[in-house]
């Protein structure tokens, strides 16, 4: 097999050889902001000589994920607090954006195993199957919301004609009971 063909398969090469504990050091090294020199001087110190740009081969894909996983986390977060009264839907339509948006940005890598890229096509497919289903949802909730804005005109409908010879204060008391129950169901 040629270098260039050997070179494709490899993943990261001297970082992913090393052992976990030690490649995990190198992550938490990344992530407080360390050079790719000084992570490399780090591991020379630990008995691994890994040149700076191994790190850099490394390390730029490991920050790209790690940044828009912070990234998806963050939104969903703020979508989360921006109104508490949002409907979930609406959350998982949020979130099933965010996953897509991650998926096709590793689907770009061209070193990508077939297979893998076949298992994130499946899982766009499920995707777009769930945001079928919070479609359904939505559209379902939207329909029985309106049957009960009907009841209640009907409710409010006929209390008025029973007790037209009552009160007006008491029809008036009634008809904004029932008004603010409305709004609550909203």
């Amino acid at each position: 097999m040629s270098k260039a063909g050997n070179k494709k398969n490899r993943s990261h090469g001297k970082i992913d050889s090393l052992p976990n504990m030690l490649r995990r050091e190198v992550e938490n090294k990344l992530l407080e902001g360390y050079t790719y020199e000084q992570i490399s001087e780090f591991l020379k110190t630990m008995g691994h000589d890994v040149h700076y740009s191994s790190v850099h081969r490394f390390g730029k894909p490991f920050l790209k994920k790690f940044e828009s996983v912070r990234m998806a986390k963050e939104f969903a977060q703020l979508l989360a607090e921006d109104n508490a009264e949002r409907p979930t839907t609406e959350l998982h339509e949020a979130n099933n954006a965010l996953i897509s948006q991650m998926i096709m940005e590793i689907l770009v890598d061209q070193d990508m195993p077939p297979e893998k890229k076949t298992k994130l096509y499946k899982a766009i497919a499920e995707l777009q199957n769930a945001q079928t289903a919070n479609e359904r949802l939505k559209i379902k909730s939207r329909k029985e919301h309106s049957i009960v804005v009907s009841a209640m005109n009907m409710l409010k409908e006929r209390m008025f004609k029973e007790l037209q010879s009552a009160d007006p204060d008491v029809i008036a008391a009634m008809m904004k009971m029932a008004d603010d129950i409305a709004g609550e169901s909203n």
